[in-house]
């Protein structure tokens, strides 16, 4: 039986009678399942705000409640569905623990539900099931042979009892010896953008010589995500087509992508979750970084794709220690460091601090990795690691259930007040990400 997880701003529609699961993993985001029995057609809709902010994000109208929910409605009467006999189920818009006053007043995830239960009384269609707001965040499931929907929270009260193994001080300092290094064209190609006179010839040759990467490349960037028009058929190719900037970002991701273990069982909660958690910050970050005056938009990309490099250490811990991290995200206790700590009494920004001094990673970039959740304590570049701050947060909330992670945003005014930003700016932020693109890398 087929698994497809739906993105955050996407719906997946069936109605060739095929048996398979369309699944959504939500927090802050809503979960819409509409569909017709008796014509064994309907779909799964993942929708990330309530209302595009601006025009400026309106080119992802699946991303909004206000427009993807028509359209949704729309290709499943196409798809052979009877808008009299259509049903729902809702779930989701959840505020997340910790949350903070600027949580209660955003309130995205309620806004969204308001906006999404607002339509579907419009179009007289009953929602038959709805699990939405609370703090935890839950997975909605469609099994589209019988059109059953389920509704699951991430952890379960049983995950507690299980025993507890902690490392030794020796054994995280043996797994930081021996810890897989990022790939040499990545370190490479991440100096040669951080001197800023690269030579994108130079960039180009290096990629070509490495046979597996550039086919990995030239491949994604011949997938439907990127340039399903015009055919690409070498490095050179590509950054005439897609250009500098764009072509190294894809360079480095997907130099990385087998770098961050595929595997699910410690910090992530599905397959290749820690890569597109990392993905999702480096887009998001990007994001902020065109939003503040002197702050480079590849350093930005960069930084966010490695601000988790410590997690690839202790990963492996998390999973024989899973029992404790979902009682302590689940109980109330302050965020992931603190969590982290008591399990190994150490964390994943010590540990990447340490990283990025083994590699030789340029400073800037070793402090993101080593202070994302206290970007105060930031002196190379505050700005950037303010930025990775907010990105990580943000991620944590609109791509839910892909990797274990808990921040604090007890503080969070105060840190993107450190950037010019209020926290009104969030849904404008999130609105121009390319979350399609981050989810199916």
């Amino acid at each position: 039986m087929e698994h497809r997880l739906v993105s955050a701003g996407d719906y997946l529609i069936e109605s060739s009678g095929e048996h398979r699961i369309f699944e959504a993993l939500l927090l802050t985001c809503v979960g819409v399942a509409i569909y017709d029995k008796i014509a064994r057609v309907g779909g799964l809709c993942h929708i990330l705000l309530p209302d595009s902010p601006g025009l400026e994000n309106s080119w992802q109208p699946r991303s909004y409640a206000s427009s993807c929910l028509g359209f949704f409605v729309d290709d499943l009467i196409k798809s052979g569905a009877d808008a009299g006999r259509l049903e729902a189920v809702v779930a989701g818009g959840a505020l997340g623990i910790p949350f903070s006053q600027y949580d209660l007043n955003l309130d995205i995830g309620g806004r969204t539900c308001e906006c999404v239960y607002r339509f579907l009384k419009d179009k007289a269609i009953p929602v038959r099931k709805s699990e939405t707001g609370g703090c935890f965040g839950m997975k909605i499931s469609v099994e589209t042979a019988t059109w059953q929907v389920r509704i699951t929270p991430f952890f379960h009260p049983d995950d507690c009892a299980r025993q507890i193994v902690k490392p030794t001080p020796e054994n995280i300092r043996d797994a930081i010896v021996k810890a897989k290094p990022i790939p040499q064209i990545t370190i490479k190609l991440i100096r040669l953008m951080h001197g800023g006179n690269y030579d994108m010839q130079e960039v180009a040759d290096e990629v070509s010589r490495d046979q597996v990467l550039s086919a990995k490349v030239i491949s994604y960037c011949n997938s439907a995500l990127i340039s399903p028009y015009r055919k690409i058929d070498s490095i050179d190719r590509a950054t005439l087509v897609l250009g500098e900037i764009r072509l190294l970002e894809i360079v480095i991701s997907t130099s990385l992508q087998d770098f961050f273990e595929k595997q699910e069982g410690g910090y992530s909660l599905l397959r290749g979750g820690l890569f597109k958690h990392a993905l999702a910050v480096a887009n998001l970050t990007k994001v902020i970084a065109r939003k503040i005056e002197g702050l480079d938009v590849q350093t930005a990309y960069t930084a966010g794709l490695l601000h988790d490099i410590g997690k690839i250490v202790l990963d492996q811990y998390v999973a024989a220690s899973r029992p404790m991290f979902y009682c302590s995200q689940r109980d109330g206790v302050a965020d992931l460091i603190s969590i982290e700590r008591e399990a190994f009494a150490t964390d994943h920004q010590k540990i990447g601090e340490e990283l990025a001094i083994i590699w030789n990673l340029p400073e800037n970039l070793g402090e993101a990795a080593s202070l994302h959740h206290y970007p105060e304590r930031a002196v190379i570049n505050p700005e950037l690691v303010h930025a990775v701050y907010i990105a990580d947060l943000l991620s944590s909330w609109f791509m839910a259930g892909v990797e274990i992670e808990k921040i604090n945003t007890a503080r969070l005014a105060q840190r993107m007040g450190r950037l010019g930003l209020a926290v009104e700016a969030i849904p404008e932020i999130v609105g121009n990400a390319p979350w399609y693109e981050m989810m199916y890398m």
